[in-house]
């Protein structure tokens, strides 16, 4: 369908709009229903995706907003498709603390009610036709409520100048427009119109089509033509200056639109310019910037940190791992989108883990190991926990910087870990181009597919543990040379979570000599499993997991010793209650024990008599769950797992 988008019909609109107003200010409907025959913006109609009586396919937005209050008022006019038969009612969330004024259907009044909760029930007054494309305008204004997103409508302050803006992830879209507020249907096409009193401007998705002046206000119409969901639109209203920057992708030119604090001017004209490099680097790993008839922006706000609107982030400031993190949610949370806030980790997880990656391409990777030691560090500060999202309704479970943010880059760390850099970047590539899923929603399985495809692995086991389970392993390696070249490496495993019986991964360790190093990568299936290599030269020390490609804490290891075998020592009962019987061949060394809980903690230690052959070891006060029994006599050592009861 044709867009008409002549500056002669959008000021004769917008006239319309500003002469119509009541003795409030507000707009009424019949201003918008002078103004809808002029029909300035036809709407782009594409397939949309499912919902629950309709798909929404275009709104054309106005609001007025005033950053000294935190007020909203508009009417926003919804183009939609009933997607089944004998339609005959409409809802859109929206909060119970906005008034709708008035609903325009047809150019007539018509009913709604409050029936749910934070949603308004529209009644057009007739059976609506399934799949024929159809309108209505809802008039609405108050104080949006605070509370189903980060706050979702806010308001600041910047050098005693104040400043609104939107937050509105993961539910909190209806608290301040009438809208669908689900991951099932994308708008296809979008024209917002911002009134605000001067020298405000307005930062928000899309294009800015015109600015234009009403007397001691003026009107930004931004224009967006790209599938967006309903969470990922957003506005900031302040005194912003603006400036751009250019960056070459596929022979074009992307504009990098920049909206900051005037008293923050100089120094962000140099901090936004990391964002170019960045850009260049994720068009290399993945695929060019998904939006790039439009823009690329990022404006200042206050809520610390930042957020994804699509095609312009917001930010507290132009720190660069805010930048690479925001950025990258242009291809993993607004081009492809999670299909479900409890797989928030595809927008969050693929976001954090692009941070690194930023800091492994870039200003020569000296970041990139101290990120992943932090990043990994803070994942097992705590044994439980899974990046699969169990309750939505907790919003701080949903963006829990521990589970959804670090463990989640770590996973996505892990699969390139497990297919090698060549088969992720490719099967990542051809999740984004994927044309079910660009420019739409993808679940986990989505993901899975495209990994299993490249690779042939079953990655069923792997997404089992760690996404859906919780924890992480702790290694104990035993290495006992046998000769100059050839040693005996037995690994056992403990899990910080009981949810987990076994991370079965392929674990590298380092081995150093006086002149040389390698590494060994070994397949670990079991706990226990024996391995016989041979390095090349006697070791005197070694690293687990070298360059942390695993989720796991806690590692022990023995070198150059002779293991005891399971003849020469055995414990009962297994599982125990109280009291741990240990039986060993009579020694006149000295022998230890160490017993370590599924974190890897050492629980309990002790000595034990020279020459006895059986001992037992009080584990009543132990709380019930998994254990690892370790046994030092001498310079022979033995681990075993046993149960408490």
């Amino acid at each position: 369908m044709r867009i008409i988008t002549s500056f002669i019909c959008l000021f004769l609109i917008l006239s319309f709009y500003s002469r119509a107003q009541n003795s409030t200010g507000f707009l009424n409907r019949e201003a918008v229903l002078s103004a809808s025959k002029l029909q300035i913006t036809q709407p782009m109609i594409g397939s949309g995706f499912a919902g629950d009586n309709i798909n929404v396919v275009y709104h054309r937005a106005y609001w007025e907003i005033d950053p000294t209050e935190v007020y909203i008022k508009g009417a926003i006019t919804s183009y939609f498709k009933p997607t089944a038969p004998q339609v005959s009612t409409i809802s859109f969330d929206l909060s119970d603390s906005l008034h709708v004024d008035s609903v325009l259907y047809h150019q007539q009044l018509v009913d709604f009610q409050r029936v749910v909760p934070n949603q308004v029930e529209i009644v057009p007054g007739m059976v609506l036709p399934e799949e024929v494309l159809d309108s209505l305008t809802i008039f609405y204004q108050g104080i949006p409520q605070i509370g189903n997103g980060h706050g979702s409508f806010e308001q600041g302050f910047h050098d005693g100048v104040p400043v609104v803006w939107t937050f509105s992830q993961p539910y909190g879209s209806g608290d301040w427009w009438p809208c669908k507020n689900d991951l099932s249907d994308k708008i296809d096409s979008l024209d917002i119109f911002v009134k605000t009193p001067l020298p405000n401007r307005v930062a928000s998705v899309g294009v800015l089509v015109d600015s234009i002046p009403d007397g001691d206000q003026t009107i930004y119409h931004w224009r967006h033509r790209y599938p967006v969901a309903a969470c990922l639109i957003g506005i900031a209203v302040t005194n912003y200056v603006s400036f751009s920057d250019f960056v070459e992708i596929d022979g074009r030119q992307l504009e990098v639109l920049n909206y900051v604090y005037p008293e923050e001017l100089i120094t962000a004209r140099e901090q936004a310019r990391g964002v170019l490099p960045i850009i260049t680097l994720f068009c290399e790993l993945f695929t060019p910037y998904p939006f790039l008839d439009e823009k690329y922006g990022q404006a200042m706000f206050g809520h610390p940190g930042g957020v994804q609107t699509q095609t312009m982030g917001f930010f507290s400031s132009f720190s660069f791992h805010v930048m690479a993190h925001e950025l990258s949610h242009m291809w993993f949370c607004n081009y492809v989108t999670a299909a479900t806030w409890r797989e928030i980790w595809l927008n969050e997880g693929f976001a954090s883990y692009c941070t690194g990656l930023s800091y492994e391409h870039l200003n020569e990777g000296y970041w990139w190991p101290i990120w992943k030691t932090d990043v990994l560090d803070f994942i097992i500060s705590e044994p439980g926990g899974s990046v699969y999202v169990y309750d939505t309704t907790d919003v701080f479970r949903v963006y829990d910087p521990r589970l959804t943010y670090h463990k989640g880059a770590f996973l996505v760390h892990m699969i390139r870990w497990v297919l090698g850099d060549g088969q992720f970047y490719q099967a990542i590539r051809n999740y984004l181009n994927d044309p079910g899923l660009a420019n739409g929603y993808a679940t986990t399985q989505d993901l899975k597919n495209h990994l299993e495809a490249v690779s042939g692995l079953d990655l069923t086991e792997f997404f089992d543990v760690w996404f859906y389970g919780e924890g992480f392993p702790s290694y104990y390696l035993n290495c006992s040379i046998i000769n100059e070249t050839q040693m005996q490496v037995t690994i056992e495993q403990t899990q910080s979570h009981p949810s987990v019986e076994f991370f079965k991964m392929p674990v590298p360790v380092k081995f150093y000599g006086p002149e040389k190093d390698t590494v060994i990568v070994f397949d670990h299936r079991y706990t226990g499993q024996e391995f016989l290599i041979d390095p090349g030269f006697v070791p005197d020390s070694l690293t687990i997991d070298p360059e942390m490609w695993l989720i796991s804490g806690n590692n022990h290891y023995t070198l150059g010793v002779n293991e005891l075998n399971e003849q020469t020592v055995t414990i009962s009962p297994n599982p125990v209650k109280e009291i741990l019987n240990l039986s060993l061949e009579k020694s006149n060394a000295k022998t230890n024990y160490q017993i370590f809980d599924i974190s890897g903690n050492t629980v309990l230690t002790g000595g034990l008599n020279r020459g006895q052959a059986s001992y037992r070891i009080n584990v009543s006060n132990l709380p019930t769950g998994n254990y690892l029994l370790r046994v030092e006599e001498g310079d022979k050592r033995f681990s075993r797992k046993f149960i408490k009861q």
